[in-house]
């Protein structure tokens, strides 16, 4: 007997999982997103390149109008997710890290380790010549390293391409884009199917909500879903931004790859990371600038939600800085960033260093208290949602919504607090866990 499955968003979950689905003939699985195609020879410019900020531009990739407060006293600005087959993975900065295995475990995740080695993602780092002035003045440092990035022979893979792209001819498998959901369908407590947001019905035996950290519980607000924690415990990673004027002698190409390293340092029990971008992206506006971004990977505030107002659209506020331990590990990863500004390869190659969009130089962060005031007014995010149906709380261990049957959650929104990593490849192993739970091994 054919049993059907429908997946609402192919990110870097949902084609994972449309993926080990499918490789039943018995099921008959249907993959919906709100964007645009990635297909097998018409790959859009900026998403084959090495630029993110080139990925980001392409026509109807991100979603432009999604606004989320990041702390208090700071207005609304956009947030950047990704949008169309694909997801964010088409328009990431390709970062591959995969987060500590102890995290994992304490979850009580002890099929991680399997999970990891299905991961379908391959990862090299940037050649020599491709590393940008400011990762190579980052790389003076001891503790910075290149990292991986999810490319093969220099381009970059996205999701789509690993996990959809090998199994398109598989006549039980319809990838549908352009298809926004609006809501789950439900009889009584059990999902049969979605409503599309131009009043489509599909119908199926089983629902998995694959729309990340923001839109999934979106997705369930709008369906009445009344589990409690829907939404609740929002999470990223705080960060700063240091603008860096290069010299004019630097090579600054803007259509480069932006990034190829990373520095990682230790305070205790915080993981802090620098992130250095040697290019702003081709905007003309943004010649001869780079930047250096200062995150705490390790944060434990859970005040931050995911809301719906009266026309279902997302309210966000991350509450970024509301735990004191997050603020704290905050100005310490600025700190860093400040000593690192001042050692002579930064000063080789940075002509002026500016901390807000008026051109406030670095010089007048003198002190931690100086330092802390200026957290406080520009914490940015990393654009790494996570938790807001949080496993062990929203979903079960097997990601089934509680309280319903036949409705599953599996991406970012479901990690029990924010992995200390970029989350692409974390979610790309929590969408093989699923597998692993609801698919025969292939």
């Amino acid at each position: 007997m054919t049993e059907s499955w429908i997946i609402v968003g192919a990110g870097s979950a949902g084609c994972v999982i449309a993926n080990r689905l499918s490789a039943d003939a018995s099921r008959r699985v249907t993959l919906l997103d709100a964007g645009p195609p990635l297909l097998p020879g018409s790959v859009p410019a900026g998403i084959q390149g090495p630029s993110f900020f080139a990925a980001m531009q392409e026509p109807g990739r991100m979603f432009t109008e999604l606004l989320a407060t990041r702390a208090a006293g700071i207005e609304p600005t956009v947030y950047q997710r990704g949008r169309g087959i694909g997801g964010s993975s088409a328009v990431n900065a390709m970062v591959a890290l995969a987060g500590s295995a102890e995290l994992y475990r304490s979850w009580g995740w002890h099929d991680a380790a399997n999970a990891w080695s299905r991961v379908a993602i391959p990862t090299e780092s940037a050649a020599d010549g491709e590393l940008g002035p400011v990762d190579l003045a980052l790389l003076h440092d001891p503790r910075a390293e290149a990292l991986p990035l999810t490319r093969a022979h220099g381009d970059r893979v996205t999701s789509a391409e690993a996990y959809l792209w090998p199994i398109l001819d598989r006549p039980n498998l319809t990838v549908l884009a352009h298809s926004a959901t609006s809501h789950v369908r439900f009889e009584g407590r059990r999902a049969i199917g979605v409503a599309l947001d131009n009043a489509t019905l599909l119908d199926a035996d089983r629902v998995v909500v694959c729309a990340g950290a923001i839109h999934s519980p979106v997705v369930l607000l709008r369906s009445g879903v009344d589990t409690p924690g829907v939404g609740r415990g929002l999470q990223d990673h705080p960060s700063v931004v240091f603008t860096l004027a290069l010299r004019p002698h630097v090579h600054h190409d803007g259509t480069a790859l932006p990034l190829g390293s990373a520095l990682h340092a230790r305070i205790g029990d915080d993981l802090l990371q620098l992130l250095p971008m040697s290019n702003l992206g081709p905007d003309p506006q943004a010649k001869g600038l780079g930047a250096l971004m200062a995150a705490l990977m390790t944060p434990t505030g859970r005040a931050g939600s995911v809301t719906i107002d009266e026309n279902g659209h997302a309210v966000i506020d991350f509450a970024l800085l509301d735990d004191p331990h997050d603020l704290r590990g905050l100005v310490a990863a600025a700190e860093l960033a400040v000593e690192l500004l001042s050692s002579p390869a930064f000063e080789q190659i940075v002509e002026q260093v500016f901390i807000d969009d008026v051109g406030t130089e670095v010089a007048s962060l003198s002190n931690r208290s100086a330092i802390e005031a200026w957290v406080r007014k520009s914490c940015g995010d990393y654009v790494h949602a996570t938790s807001t149906c949080a496993m062990g709380t929203v979903v079960d261990d097997d990601f089934g919504v509680r309280g319903y049957d036949d409705l599953y959650v599996c991406d970012a929104s479901v990690f029990p607090s924010i992995p200390d990593a970029n989350t692409h490849l974390p979610t790309t192993m929590l969408a093989e866990r699923f597998g692993l739970r609801h698919c025969a091994p292939s």
